[in-house]
């Protein structure tokens, strides 16, 4: 199996390939349903996206990246969402529930 990607397209067409990447983000995670509500959660509590350490925290300067770029991670998967206030309130609700269990 050969695993698609977008990489020769950016160059020569850079608005259709953003175009079809947000297309293909939508396709996959822009679907209404339990278990894209669930999956989406999850992710966004394991990257901590709804936690950021307070100033004066003592985080090494590796843990500190590193939380930055999981939450980093899961910025770029929402910025494809088109999410009303009331879906991002209930998504954030749900990470920040999940996250208190892990």
């Amino acid at each position: 199996m050969k695993w698609r990607n977008l990489a020769k397209q950016r160059h020569i067409a850079p608005i259709q390939t953003e175009q079809q990447l947000v297309a293909a983000y939508k396709s996959v995670f822009g679907r209404k349903g339990e278990d894209v509500e669930i999956v989406l959660a999850d992710l966004a509590a394991h990257t901590g996206f709804y936690l950021v350490e307070p100033p004066g925290t003592d985080l090494s300067q590796y843990q500190a990246g590193y939380s930055a770029g999981q939450r980093a991670a899961f910025g770029r998967l929402f910025h494809f969402l088109s999410l009303s206030d009331e879906q991002m309130r209930a998504l954030e609700e749900a990470a920040r529930a999940e996250a208190e269990q892990i």
